[in-house]
């Protein structure tokens, strides 16, 4: 079974770039992770993210059970969290969720 922690930050989208500078800066501290990978939204119910009234950028990582990801998510991830909305607020937000991988 694969677990898949997603966490998405909402900011404006003049800043994505610095959040793409500042979130390499945090790798570190995030500690070594299986299949991480961070996407940015360029398209969602049709709207291009240039039109977009903020943007969104996902980071993903999987864990081998809910359990871990959830403990990471409490021990390690909430500081980051903590982090960006220090840093990007007030027009930033992040969420997480938690996904099961089903195979096709």
């Amino acid at each position: 079974m694969t677990i898949i922690h997603n966490a998405t930050f909402m900011m404006e989208c003049e800043r994505e770039e610095e959040f793409i500078r500042w979130f390499n800066g945090q790798l570190s501290r995030l500690g070594t992770l299986a299949s991480a990978r961070l996407s940015a939204m360029r398209e969602a119910g049709g709207i291009d993210y240039t039109h977009a009234e903020a943007q969104s950028v996902a980071f993903q990582c999987e864990f081998d059970s809910v359990e871990d990801a959830l403990k990471w998510r409490n021990e390690v991830f909430a500081d980051v969290a903590s982090d960006f909305m220090t840093h990007f607020a007030p027009n930033a937000m992040v969420f997480t969720s938690i996904f099961e991988g089903i195979s096709l």
